[in-house]
């Protein structure tokens, strides 16, 4: 989707205004996001949840029990409402994108010396707009100091070409320099 949302955009000021590519792409894409979090119980439960408050840590079967008293009787007892903690936690799993796209974070880890797993559910109130890109601190060589490593990757067959070529092989080749005729290896 990323390539062709760019050359969509590429191309858009032949047919439209510039923007407007976009404009429509990203109302979409947030209708669609909308759209899974109404129809799927849990997203809902949770966003529900988290209008109340900023954060919750629990587990599943903690979890299972607050949105037993937020949801309604009609809806627990649905054959889409998860029954045990792991149903609970592989449901909020399959969600967390699309409430991510909400502003709300879906966390799990172990905890403790009996590795309890613990949700933490979080609403997120940083816009992407003011978060900056940041580059990553560069790892450490694993070659002890003094090595100087080969690089394996790098091809050395040498073209006209800007290298690229060099990178595949030929499927066919020409019988004769001169001829027209092509002979096609299988």
């Amino acid at each position: 989707m990323a390539d062709f949302a760019k050359w969509a955009s590429a191309c858009e000021t032949a047919l439209w205004p510039a923007g407007t590519f976009r404009t429509a792409f990203c109302g979409n894409r947030d209708e669609t996001v909308e759209g899974v979090i109404e129809a799927d119980p849990i997203a809902t439960a949770v966003r529900t949840l988290m209008t109340t408050q900023r954060e919750w840590t629990g587990t599943a079967s903690e979890l299972l029990g607050v949105f037993a008293t937020i949801v309604d009787e009609r809806t627990t007892r649905s054959k889409y409402w998860p029954d045990t903690a792991p149903a609970m936690a592989g449901r909020l799993r399959r969600v967390a994108t699309f409430l991510r796209e909400a502003k709300i974070e879906i966390s799990f880890w172990r905890q403790g010396q009996a590795r309890t797993r613990v949700i933490n559910i979080r609403v997120n109130t940083s816009s992407p707009e003011n978060i900056t890109a940041q580059p990553s601190v560069p790892s450490a060589s694993s070659a002890p100091s003094g090595t100087v490593l080969a690089n394996t990757l790098k091809c050395n067959v040498k073209t006209d070409a800007d290298g690229t070529d060099a990178k595949f092989t030929p499927l066919s080749e020409p019988v004769k320099r001169n001829s027209s005729r092509w002979r096609v290896r299988i």
